[in-house]
C-alpha cells in the first residue's frame, strides 16, 4: 500500500513541478521583455511569483509527506510551522488573484484616475496582499501552538 501512495505522491509532485516551471517561464518573460512592464503585467508577475513559491512549498511538503511521514510528528515547531505555512501560501494565491480582480475593477470604474494606471498602484497592491497574507493566519499560528503544547 505504501508503494501506491508513493506513486501517487510522485505524480502529484510532477504536476506541481510542471506548474511551477510554467509559472517561472511566464514570469521570466514578464521580467525580461521591457514592453511587458505594465501595471497589469506587474500584478500577473506577482501571481506567477506566488505560484512559484506555492508550488515549491507544496512540492516540498508532498515529498516530506510521501517519504518522511513521521517528520512533523517529532517536532511541535515543525508541525505548527507547516500548518501556518499551508495557510499563508494558500492566502498568497487567493489574495494575489483578488488583487488582480480589484485592480481591473478599479481601472474600469475609475478610468480617468491616473493613479490606478501607474506602477506604484500595482506595487502598493502587491505589498498589501503580502502583508495581509502573512498577518491574517497569525491567530491560527498561536492557537495551533497552544493546542500542541497541551
Amino acid at each position: 500500500m505504501g508503494n501506491v501512495s508513493q506513486i501517487f505522491a510522485g505524480v502529484t509532485i510532477t504536476f506541481i513541478a510542471m506548474g511551477g516551471t510554467l509559472a517561472l517561464i511566464y514570469l521570466l518573460t514578464i521580467i525580461l521583455v521591457p514592453r511587458f512592464h505594465t501595471t497589469n503585467n506587474i500584478l500577473t508577475g506577482n501571481v506567477c511569483f506566488v505560484s512559484i513559491l506555492g508550488t515549491g512549498f507544496w512540492g516540498t511538503l508532498n515529498i516530506i509527506g510521501a517519504y518522511y511521514p513521521t517528520l512533523f510528528l517529532k517536532s511541535i515547531v515543525l508541525d505548527v510551522f507547516s500548518s501556518y505555512s499551508e495557510i499563508v501560501f494558500n492566502c498568497f494565491m487567493i489574495y494575489s488573484v483578488i488583487i488582480v480582480t480589484i485592480n481591473r475593477f478599479v481601472a474600469i470604474k475609475y478610468q480617468n484616475k491616473r493613479f490606478f494606471k501607474r506602477l506604484a498602484w500595482s506595487i502598493i497592491s502587491s505589498i498589501a496582499e503580502w502583508i495581509i497574507s502573512i498577518i491574517l493566519p497569525v491567530p491560527l499560528l498561536i492557537f495551533c501552538y497552544e493546542v500542541s503544547l497541551n
